[in-house]
């Protein structure tokens, strides 16, 4: 079976619509995987082939009547200043920080008067010939139109999978051109859904939500792992107490781990008794700095590559998971789903959760009683307090998160729900 994943990012395991896809696909025999992106960066060696258009090569092509797309070469990351494909650009970071609607508007002109439909890849697809497209359900008009057009080609089945709440009303937003650019986008999205063979969403949330507005199914599907394991709790835990937290602090995200810092603060005042350590890759300013490093009690570590996220996790006593608790951050997450979540699980690891409990990822930590969950510092201080010198509560915190694992996000069961589906469409 060949799959082809349409991405703006290119695929690698170091972001999150990498780790996810090669995740679904991990393992599985008679897979083949392509992929098409529009940035720059490493791909990784997993997948067999890639497409690559970006802005700067359709800009190029209008100025100079350059190839608008190249096929290329799967690699490792190594960085260096003069190797394009592992260096992200400089200007779609800038733009992810910002999130700037003007930007968007650029870049959706950018492609509406570019001449991507090439040869090369119209080549490219017909070479592949892909049994399915396998693609994020997303709000990027131009990346919509890729999909569609190489659904035309190819003639393949489409498989969507959403998990941003980027299609919803339910948006916080004071910016008139902000509502009218969703006003489009959605509107672009719908011929996608649409045209979809098979759609999955990641949490119930946003499985009831899509359902009353497309009239149409969706299955379930989250990242999983292997949980016919046996799994490996602590047998004894660090004094002081560590706790960890690996990944994206943006989104205010960060001002829930300062609640979490403020917190440890207090139960150390009469000597240390919890750490928290911060992992993360993004770059925060000196209040952020500020509000998260704190002595002898909260360190910001920065970025660690991906293989060395799950010895840290296991390495911890306590893994940390966060939502933004501010009404506009909370409505963007509140279908979403962290795939971190299935990794805590699978570390046999205790959680504690802070954030709004009507978001999918808390409401499940919630709903099956696997983690120390809070939504302020008042109620995290109490509830630390009742665990933090307690083993065998925080042991018991861990069995429950590693049976919730193995009851909804086991592996073998989602590899032969996947290989079913993709199975049932091409035959139909």
């Amino acid at each position: 079976m060949k799959i082809l994943f349409i991405s703006s990012s290119p695929l690698n395991k170091e972001i999150s619509i990498g780790n996810t896809f090669l995740n679904l696909f991990e393992n599985m025999e008679d897979v083949e995987l392509a992929s098409i992106c529009t940035r720059n960066g490493f791909v990784d060696k997993k997948i067999s082939r890639t497409f690559r258009i970006t802005e700067k090569s359709i800009l190029k092509n209008i100025l100079k009547n350059t190839p608008v797309g190249i096929e290329i070469k799967n690699s490792q990351p190594e960085v260096s200043e003069h190797n394009e494909d592992a260096v992200p650009n400089k200007y779609v970071s800038f733009v992810k920080k910002f999130r700037c609607t003007f930007f968007f508007l650029v870049q959706n002109f950018i492609w509406r008067i570019g001449k991507w439909k090439s040869s090369e890849l119209e080549d490219f697809i017909n070479s592949y010939a892909p049994d399915i497209i396998f693609t994020v359900f997303s709000n990027s008009r131009y990346l919509n139109r890729i999909i569609l057009y190489v659904k035309k080609v190819s003639k393949a089945k489409l498989v969507l999978y959403a998990w941003d709440n980027n299609y919803s009303m339910k948006q916080f937003w004071l910016s008139p051109l902000r509502w009218l650019n969703h006003f489009f986008d959605r509107k672009e999205m719908r011929k996608t859904a649409k045209a979809a063979d098979l759609f999955y969403v990641i949490s119930e949330t946003q499985k009831r939500d899509y359902e009353k507005s497309f009239k149409k199914e969706f299955k379930l599907l989250t990242k999983s792992s292997d949980f016919d394991e046996e799994a490996e709790y602590k047998s004894e835990y660090n004094f002081p107490l560590q706790f960890v937290y690996t990944g994206n602090v943006g989104m205010n995200r960060w001002k829930s781990l300062a609640h979490i810092a403020n917190v440890l603060e207090k139960i150390n005042a009469d000597g240390i008794k919890a750490q928290l350590r911060i992992y993360t890759g993004n770059d925060l300013t000196e209040k952020m700095l500020k509000s998260l490093n704190k002595k002898d009690t909260s360190f910001v570590m920065g970025r660690v590559p991906q293989e060395e996220v799950l010895k840290i996790q296991n390495d911890a006593d306590m893994l940390v998971h966060i939502e933004s608790v501010d009404l506009k951050n909370k409505l963007l997450v509140r279908q979403s789903f962290s795939t971190k979540i299935v990794d805590y699980f699978k570390s046999g690891r205790p959680i504690l959760a802070y954030g709004p409990k009507d978001v999918a990822s808390v409401e499940h930590l919630i709903q099956n009683d696997c983690a120390v969950f809070a939504d302020n510092e008042s109620d995290l201080f109490d509830k630390l307090n009742e665990v933090i010198n307690d083993n065998n509560k925080l042991t018991e915190i861990a069995v429950k998160g590693y049976e919730c694992g193995k009851k909804y996000h086991n592996k073998s069961d989602y590899n032969k729900m996947i290989i079913e589906d993709l199975n049932k469409i091409i035959k139909n």
